[in-house]
This record gives structure tokens, C-alpha cells and sequence, in this order.
């Protein structure tokens, strides 16, 4: 990983390369001092560090490893192009935008799509700016409002943003197709502190404070293919148990997502956790009976 990032065009200081790696500075410098011992030349400009580009070595290395920044969107487009959000897909942009630069590939991104709603938000997310999302159409309340908000951060497929929203003093996730338009505000943060991104579960379903709960399923081989076609990300914690049979064991933020699929698929599927049967059953009770 190290590799790369010094043999991209963009600057790196010894903090920037911590933060990517996730290890502390002395960390960082031993990497270095392994590369000079190994061979490589380390160039420093005082701030910024990269591997030496008039070395033999390097160039055997760059013919390897290196994409320029055109390359690396083609195979990004490429990546994306791919119709099912599998979690193979996910890590392949993620390595890709952290190589090349995730504001880079967004902003790629942002440009074939023409989106000025979410240019704006990026700008307002940059800026550290408040912004108004008007008339956002929300369907669980099944209202159209204008939202006072700190957008703070766009979601990995670029479709939804995090804010924080000042009426009720909570972290949301807003999906940009419901908004309307978007005004910028002179007025910056004032809860930056308060800023929390959410976990989202397989089924799609956020819990805001991290928190989740046991999902345990037999699929027969209909319920099973059609959990992996609608719901990629479940594929990982998904194992067969005999020749046609499978065992879903995972966790979910509540049981909203997955008790949707489960009472779709009721003659294929038998529920091993007790919560979520008892969801199942209180659900049915009270909207189909």
C-alpha cells in the first residue's frame, strides 16, 4: 500500500501517510528507512516524500504497480459500471480512491453525472458550510420540507449525504434524488463536534449509534439466490450448511429490512432468532390480519 501511494503523482507528508495506514509517525519513518535498505531511494522536500523516479528500480516498480490518474478512473468507471453492489466492488473502489484520491474520483464522478445538487453539496461539505436542502421529499414522513442542515459527508456511492439537522439536533442520512435544490449558506458549522456518520446494514437499514442486532436464517437455494441478488453485501455472511441448504448468520441494524425480506420469501426461509420471529409475527399481526 505504501508502495503505491509514494508512486502516485500526488504529495504525501509523514502525517498524511499515518493517517492512510492507520500507524503512528515513528511507524512511518521505519517503513522509509526499510525502502532505503531495500534499495529504494526516498526523496524529501521537507514536508512531502516519494520515491526517487530516476532509479532502474523504480521504473521495473512503475511498470508493475503505477495506473496514472486516467487510468485509475477508467478502472474506476469500470468498477462502478458493474450492475450488483457486491462487497468485492465495494473494496475495489475504496482501494482506488484511496491510492488515487477519494475527492479526485468523486469529483470525476460528480462531473459525468452532471449532478449540481450534489456539486453543491460538496462544495458546502468543503466550505464547512450550512445549507438548506429544499423541499426534500422524505417517505417516512411522507412529507415536503426545506431542511436546515450541516452536510458533512457523501456516502460511498455518492447518492446519499450526511448531515446534521439543526431542527432536531440529530445526524441524518438524506438521499440526493429527494432534494430539490440546495442553498449554500454564509454561516458555517456550529455542531461540527456533533457530527457522526451512521453504520448501514446489509438490508440498507442505518442505526445511528453503531448498535445492532442477531439475524440468524435457513434459506433454501430460491431464498438464498435472491437474498445475494437483492442484498450483495449478506453474501459474506452467508455458508452452506448441506446440498441445498444455506445458513445466513449476521447482524442488522433492526429488523425492518431483513423482516421485509423474510415475510417475502415466508415458504423459504425458517427464522432461527427468536427476536426476529417474534418481529415477524407482530408485523403480520398487526398489517396483514
Amino acid at each position: 500500500m505504501l508502495t503505491l501511494l509514494m508512486q502516485t503523482n500526488r504529495k504525501y507528508s509523514v502525517d498524511d501517510l499515518a493517517e492512510i495506514l492507520e500507524v503512528d509517525r515513528r511507524t512511518v519513518y521505519r517503513y522509509i528507512t526499510t525502502f532505503n535498505h531495500a534499495g529504494f531511494v526516498i526523496q524529501t522536500n521537507h514536508r512531502h516524500v516519494r520515491l526517487a523516479q530516476n532509479t532502474l528500480l523504480h521504473k521495473q516498480l512503475s511498470d508493475l504497480l503505477y495506473f496514472n490518474q486516467e487510468e485509475a478512473m477508467t478502472l474506476y468507471n469500470a468498477i462502478d459500471a458493474i450492475e450488483t453492489d457486491t462487497q468485492q466492488k465495494a473494496e475495489l473502489k475504496s482501494k482506488l480512491a484511496a491510492i488515487y484520491g477519494t475527492r479526485t474520483v468523486q469529483e470525476k464522478i460528480i462531473r459525468l453525472q452532471k449532478n449540481k445538487v450534489t456539486r453543491q453539496i460538496m462544495e458546502a461539505i468543503k466550505g464547512r458550510h450550512r445549507a438548506v436542502l429544499h423541499n426534500y421529499s422524505s417517505p417516512s414522513s411522507r412529507s415536503v420540507t426545506d431542511r436546515l442542515v450541516e452536510p458533512f459527508s457523501l456516502s460511498e456511492d455518492t447518492k446519499h449525504v450526511w448531515a446534521f439537522e439543526i431542527s432536531t439536533g440529530k445526524n441524518k442520512l438524506f438521499k440526493l434524488s429527494r432534494i430539490e435544490s440546495v442553498e449554500i449558506l454564509e454561516s458555517v458549522w456550529l455542531y461540527g463536534i456533533r457530527h457522526r456518520k451512521g453504520t448501514t446494514d446489509a438490508f440498507r437499514i442505518i442505526s445511528m449509534d453503531g448498535s445492532t442486532l442477531p439475524a440468524r436464517l435457513r434459506l433454501n437455494r430460491r431464498a438464498r439466490d435472491l437474498m445475494v441478488e437483492e442484498y450483495p453485501m449478506t453474501e459474506a455472511d452467508i455458508r452452506a450448511i448441506g446440498d441445498e441448504e444455506w445458513l445466513y448468520d449476521g447482524r442488522v441494524s433492526n429488523y425492518l429490512g431483513i423482516g421485509r425480506f423474510v415475510m417475502g420469501l415466508a415458504d423459504c426461509i425458517q427464522i432461527e432468532t427468536p427476536e426476529l420471529k417474534q418481529y415477524v409475527v407482530r408485523f403480520a399481526q398487526e398489517y396483514l390480519m
